[in-house]
């Protein structure tokens, strides 16, 4: 069996094998999920235990999460798992992306055969800058499937503290290579700018300026002998 290879992404990773290439949810996509239904178990037990005790708007606000939020917390429990968001398949010849309810992978797939794929390109705002001039603390890359009419898919992105900006464009061109060459199309990698360092020449030092100083001279004791005579 072939080593699947896995990339980290913005809330997501892309796992690549032979034949496919499968961005699904990461792991810390479980959190909603689980927290929604425990609230969906908290609500249900409430209104078995204290039925009876239980003011009646109390009851109908439970009941309303229980049937609302079960569901929708499940749905997302399960795309957490094993869902996807976005596959490239060789042997289908076509990048799929999952169009379900709430976004949550479940339901239709659009899909972009191989041949209609122009090339894989890789952007980012490393270049961009605030309102002060300065430049983002985070940088972040993306990659996207362009088409033959121009139309754009996003595939991934990778998000990294700038200082970090090389690593994540590291992950974001892997990935665009992979893309690239399981559709058979060219990837468009992204390089960080090259800027040219300013050598500070040494700097001569000025030439000193001598001041004249001109040497108090105290006046003979009194009772001395002027100067000449012993």
């Amino acid at each position: 069996m072939a080593e699947v290879e896995r990339i980290a992404l913005r809330r997501a990773v892309a796992a690549i094998s032979d034949n496919t290439i499968v961005v699904r949810p990461s792991r810390g996509q479980l959190l909603g999920p689980v927290i929604q239904l425990g609230l969906t178990v908290l609500a249900v037990a409430l209104i078995v235990l204290f039925l009876d005790s239980l003011p009646f708007w109390v009851v109908v606000v439970l009941t309303v999460i229980a049937v609302f939020l079960g569901p929708v917390a499940t749905l997302g429990f399960v795309f957490a798992v094993i869902g996807s968001s976005m596959v490239v398949d060789r042997r289908k010849g076509t990048a799929h992306w999952q169009q379900g309810f709430l976004g949550l992978g479940i339901g239709t797939t659009t899909s972009i055969p191989f041949d209609h794929i122009d090339h894989i390109a890789v952007t980012g705002d490393y270049d961009a800058e605030d309102a002060g001039g300065r430049g983002h603390d985070f940088v972040t890359w993306e990659v996207e499937i362009v088409r033959d009419d121009g139309r754009r898919r996003a595939v991934g992105s990778v998000i990294a503290a700038r200082p970090l900006a090389d690593v994540a464009l590291d992950r974001a061109n892997r990935l665009a290579e992979a893309v690239g060459e399981m559709a058979e199309a060219e990837a468009r990698l992204d390089v960080l700018p090259e800027y040219e360092e300013i050598e500070d020449h040494e700097a001569v030092p000025a030439p000193r300026r001598r001041r004249r100083v001109e040497r108090a001279t105290l006046p003979p004791p009194e009772g001395a002998p002027p100067e000449g005579r012993s």
